[in-house]
């Protein structure tokens, strides 16, 4: 699960290598001869890794050259992560990207249906909070992914990075990168065998935690808390643990022997807000993720609990965006032992 180095942009993250050189090759990219995105019905669910087929967010895909494609899809105006009524909510943005890599790994790449996939790192930002706005229509987003295959000695195969930007309705809106490894059922066994091992799993407790009340993490269904109320443990930290609702509709769409990615990610999202809402004396409403950077250094359990950690900085005004900002760093640890890690950037947008 070793990736490559990301290339932070303030709030958001930017491709890899020399911007003004993608933007013109992409220019001319564009105007070749390459059939049309369509966006009138969303592709196979299979191909996403869903079994619902509402969750299902891309219609469809097309290889733009070597190692760059485009994905197409639409971001629902109303969802169970989507909550507010102005803007499409950060969870959204996140599985379409996720999506994308793996609509890329199946469809392009060829990557067998059974093999599984690890994300060692994503990351997210939204370059234009106006472009985020909810319609009257649902958003047309179009991704554009680059990708940089890593295989073995042999040519195989084991996985690739990803560096993509997004447009929402035509408008530069959104970027994020990747890092997506594919492994045999087997390897995928035995790595988590390994995992298991380095935590004192045997006996562990896994109380029933008392999730926080939703307008404290800046949400308004309680089935979309995932975290328990952070408790404030300094100037600037709070400490609390993850909330996982094995049955949620989206964050569980099929069973899974961890806790997820887009879990962890909603979880430091959640835990950013509030305690950025406290100790800024800000309203957690009025807070939204303009950018998350995600490390998964290993497997979070579902048997054990997962404390987070959050370490807010100051307040400051993105020129960019417009807005008041704070960086946050969010780490999940579990049996002493650090799991995933988080650098979001908080935006007040009212």
């Amino acid at each position: 699960m070793t990736t490559s180095p990301l290339v932070h942009n303030g709030t958001g993250l930017g491709l890899i290598g020399d911007r003004e050189t993608v933007r013109e090759e992409t220019s001319a990219l564009l105007a070749a001869d390459l059939p049309e995105l369509a966006f009138d019905s969303t592709l196979p669910r299979a191909l996403v890794h869903r079994k619902s087929v509402a969750e299902v967010f891309v219609t469809d895909s097309r290889e733009v050259s070597p190692g760059v494609f485009d994905v197409a899809g639409q971001l629902p105006r109303g969802h169970v992560m989507g909550e507010r009524r102005e803007l499409y909510d950060f969870p959204l943005v996140v599985e379409a990207f996720r999506q994308t890599g793996v609509v890329v790994a199946h469809r392009h790449y060829d990557v067998p249906f059974d093999q599984a996939f690890i994300m060692g790192r994503m990351s997210v930002g939204i370059t234009d909070l106006d472009a985020c706005r909810i319609g009257d229509l649902p958003a047309r987003i179009v991704m554009r992914a680059q990708t940089e295959a890593n295989t073995n000695r042999r040519g195989r195969l084991l996985g690739y990075d990803f560096a993509s930007e997004a447009t929402l309705d035509g408008v530069d809106a959104l970027r994020a990168t990747g890092a997506l490894t594919f492994l045999s059922q087997r390897s995928y066994e035995v790595l988590r065998k390994r995992a298991r091992a380095e935590l004192d799993v045997e006996g562990a407790v896994v109380p029933d935690l008392t999730a926080a009340a939703p307008g404290a993490v800046g949400r308004l269904d309680p089935r979309n808390v995932v975290v328990t109320d952070p408790v404030i443990t300094s100037e600037r930290t709070s400490r609390s643990a993850v909330k996982a609702d094995f049955s949620h509709p989206h964050l569980f769409d099929h069973p899974l022997d961890h806790i997820p990615g887009n879990l962890l990610i909603e979880a430091a999202r959640q835990a950013a807000v509030a305690t950025v809402s406290r100790l800024h004396g800000v309203t957690p409403a009025s807070l939204v993720p303009v950018g998350v950077s995600a490390e998964f250094t290993g497997f979070v359990e579902t048997d054990l609990v997962c404390g987070l950690e959050a370490d807010a900085g100051e307040l400051k005004r993105d020129a960019r965006l417009g807005v008041p900002v704070v960086p946050v760093r969010v780490e999940a640890v579990q049996a002493g032992v650090g799991r995933s890690r988080f650098d979001l950037v908080v935006a007040q947008w009212v």
